[in-house]
């Protein structure tokens, strides 16, 4: 139904007059005339009865009345709330944050509660693997996880940021090894590594299989910053990102690189809906792009199944 059409009979029913209608609307009489009868002709029956003066309305004319104001009232706020939605004053974000990674973006969230405070952002901390399966169930808009992402889900992440791996231990244990060990290097050694539900820890577990040994863990732990503390108190050499990693490294540690160069920290951002992005989840993006370094590929890029 055409809303125009709808508007100009409503006026002149009110009115019931074609030629103050026209006025009030700021048209021709015949302009008004002609998109009633077109509106007329979508209903199948006459609305006006054209031959009293003033114009009455017929029985479906009354019906059309009372309904239509309601309709033209709820398209108004149709168009105001699309409005809102566009200059970002009204709307959700729901985001996934793994605990991994979530100090990493305090920066970009500070400056999209100062810049939108209307978007409701709903944050969701969960490990990067239940991350990926609300993604891809629809119930986050964003969310960010590791790679590897599960690739039976058929999402398409986007690597937005890439870190270096690095060894961590206490002198002794970390003398025999290379400048920038690889995972065969560390083939009795002994580790502490991140639970096994963290992403690093799924990656580091194929790099362990592709290397055809079994690693020897010391312990495992659901916090990065404890990890490092038992790698500070010499139970094992500890395997982190190294945004967690302070530089230089605390006394009593040394840290290097984990080989080979292609062996990363890779951070994902995954959506449902590549590349029709919201208006509050693309400005997230937006921030994210400034604060965090990183290859950051466009949106509409298909990078391919994860």
């Amino acid at each position: 139904m055409d809303m125009r059409a709808l508007s100009y009979f409503i006026e002149t029913a009110r009115r019931q007059n074609f030629t103050h209608a026209a006025a009030a609307l700021g048209v021709t009489q015949s302009t008004v005339s002609k998109m009633i009868r077109q509106l007329e002709d979508e209903i199948g029956a006459p609305l006006l009865d054209r031959e009293r003066r003033p114009a009455r309305l017929t029985d479906m004319g009354r019906v059309v009345l009372a309904r239509g104001q309601d309709v033209l009232a709820a398209h108004r706020a149709l168009l105001r709330d699309i409005a809102r939605t566009q200059a970002l004053e009204l709307g959700r974000l729901d985001l996934g944050l793994p605990p991994m990674i979530n100090r990493l973006f305090t920066a970009p969230l500070k400056e999209y509660r100062q810049r939108y405070p209307k978007i409701e952002v709903a944050l969701h901390e969960d490990t990067g693997q239940a991350i990926e399966r609300q993604v891809a169930e629809g119930r986050l808009d964003l969310g960010f996880s590791l790679m590897p992402v599960a690739p039976e889900l058929g999402l398409r992440p986007r690597v937005v940021a890439r870190h270096r791996i690095l060894a961590v231990g206490q002198p002794g244990l970390m003398r025999p090894l290379p400048p920038a060990p690889s995972i065969g290097d560390l083939r009795g050694r002994p580790l502490v590594l991140l639970e096994d539900d963290f992403a690093l820890s799924r990656l580091l577990d194929r790099q362990f299989q592709a290397a055809g040994f079994e690693p020897l863990i010391a312990a495992r732990s659901g916090q990065w910053d404890w990890t490092l503390s038992m790698a500070q108190a010499g139970m094992g050499i500890a395997l982190l990102p190294e945004p967690f990693i302070r530089t230089p490294v605390e006394p009593g540690l040394e840290a290097r690189p984990l080989g080979p160069d292609t062996l990363s920290w890779d951070i994902a951002l995954l959506s449902a809906d590549w590349p029709m992005l919201s208006h509050a989840a693309q400005a997230w993006v937006d921030l994210c792009r400034k604060h965090i370094d990183g290859p950051w590929p466009r949106m509409e890029e298909d990078v391919g199944p994860g």
